[in-house]
């Protein structure tokens, strides 16, 4: 007897990535009929993808993998023992019985997804499309009323195709919006968390693109509630934010490196002790911050810690490790320009300006030369540079802001942030004079976009493209590091 393979309701999603392994993850609409636990109900078969004008090599071995009733009945599979800088093609889904075999199984409609091994090189040159803040409309079925936000998404596959594949794809915070009228009609029980989820992810060209391209995924306030956790209540902590982090465990963190695996590195282990992480690819080591969950507010402005002691430490470590590569660091929150001073928040990096400056004093003091950060959060896109000197060694570190995806024009209200910005001028840390000198470099897009970001060891090309997929070469910035000590 055959057993139809269904297809997952929100995934597959290309997770990490590496040389020769990938995490993928699949949700299965079968709630109700999972058993209590796990069960090894999920089906994947995988293939090298056949140079052009080949014959297709046949499917491998069906592998089976656990979906989990008590991670909303999904699950995340790792793949071994890959070739590096190889095109593989898959199918996965879901059947009903355990004991359904690879002779038994038939695919039916399930779509094929597909990735890209890491290159075995150490200097290959790494391409990448990032982006963040993406808004939706929900009708009063609680559905999604304005296909306008997966649009952009479908500008991203077919950005592809015209311009080159990438490597991956980051999205850099503000995945859903937990909050969309702010704290009116936010949500926050675990239910209503991974309700939105599966409509958000469950968009047609949203979940094609991730099913194709590795994925890298980070929480940002929306995540939980507006600016959290300024105005979070004692009954937030113990309620609304164990529910929103199960919920970003299970869609954005599980096949991420922040989830830890078994000791052969065949299934998730445990939950994670921190959410922040890091992984390399070709020439570039990333390093992607958790810049809301550790946070701790405090009334003196030396006392504020946007990170944790322990992040921090991780993150200056890893800086370190290998001085001379392309280090790419992401923080949600813009960690430069500052705003002009009438207009500064207490949310941004401009609020944590004695943290700020000791990151920013390590890459200085040991004279690191290819440093750039990746940004979303302000509904704007840009590209600023940060000058110093050590020692007479001129000292340039970059950050790059692409921000939102999409933000609903019956929102323009909130596109003041390109006024308020200070162009240029001297970095706020916390005394009377600093080293830090900020410019501008071209303008500041604040509509709907994406960013596309090519690195090499001698530079990097940023490019910025509007929700349709359309260039917008007049925010292009083309720089090359400066060399090596």
């Amino acid at each position: 007897m055959t057993t139809q393979v269904a297809a997952f309701s929100v995934g597959p999603i290309v997770g990490h990535c590496d040389r020769t392994s990938v995490r993928i993850f699949g949700r299965a609409d079968i709630a109700t009929a999972l058993p209590e636990g796990k069960a090894m109900l999920g089906r994947i078969q995988w293939r090298v993808v056949a140079p052009a004008g080949q014959p297709a090599q046949p499917w491998g071995a069906v592998l089976p993998f656990r979906l989990n009733r008590n991670f909303d009945a999904s699950g995340v599979v790792i793949l071994k023992d890959l070739q590096p800088g190889t095109e593989y093609e898959f199918r996965a889904g879901w059947v009903v019985n355990e004991a359904a075999g690879d002779g038994s199984l038939s695919w039916g409609d399930v779509p094929a997804g597909r990735f890209r091994t890491a290159p075995a090189a150490d200097e290959a040159p790494v391409s990448l499309l990032f982006g963040s803040c993406c808004y939706r409309f929900f009708d009063l079925g609680g559905r999604v009323s304005d296909d306008r936000a997966d649009k952009t998404f479908k500008a991203m596959l077919a950005h592809q195709a015209d311009y080159g594949e990438v490597d991956f794809t980051l999205l850099a915070g503000d995945q859903i919006y937990a909050d969309p009228l702010n704290r009116l009609g936010a949500i926050s029980a675990e239910e209503q968390y991974l309700s939105l989820y599966r409509r958000v992810f469950g968009q047609p060209h949203m979940q094609r693109m991730m099913a194709t391209t590795p994925t890298y995924m980070i929480l940002d306030d929306h995540e939980i509630e507006d600016n959290w956790p300024a105005s979070a209540s004692a009954a937030d902590w113990v309620g609304k934010l164990p529910a929103a982090l199960k919920a970003y465990q299970i869609y954005q963190a599980s096949h991420s490196p922040a989830m830890p695996l078994d000791a052969a590195g065949q299934y998730l282990d445990a939950d994670p002790d921190h959410l922040w992480y890091s992984f390399r690819r070709g020439c570039v080591d990333v390093f992607v911050m958790d810049v809301r969950t550790e946070r701790q507010l405090a009334r003196r402005t030396r006392d504020r810690m946007m990170i944790s002691a322990r992040q921090e430490q991780a993150l200056t470590e890893w800086l370190l490790d290998g001085p001379e590569r392309v280090k790419l660091i992401v923080s949600p929150v813009v960690v430069f320009p500052d705003q002009k001073r009438l207009f500064r928040r207490q949310d941004a990096w401009e609020g944590f300006v004695a943290q700020r400056a000791r990151l920013l004093e390590v890459i200085r003091r040991h004279q690191l030369k290819r440093v750039a950060f990746i940004s979303g959060d302000v509904h704007a896109s840009l590209v600023a540079a940060l000058h110093s000197r050590r020692r007479g060694e001129p000292q340039t570190i970059y950050n790059m802001v692409s921000s939102g995806l999409f933000w609903p024009t019956a929102l323009l209200a909130f596109r003041w942030y390109g006024p308020m910005l200070q162009s240029s001028g001297r970095l706020a840390t916390g005394g009377l004079w600093s080293r830090y000198r900020v410019q501008l470099l071209r303008g500041v897009y604040s509509r709907d976009a994406f960013a596309r970001l090519d690195v090499t060891t001698e530079g990097f090309h940023y490019r910025l493209f509007d929700r349709r997929g359309d260039p917008l070469p007049d925010y292009d910035v083309q720089q090359s590091w400066l060399p090596l000590a």
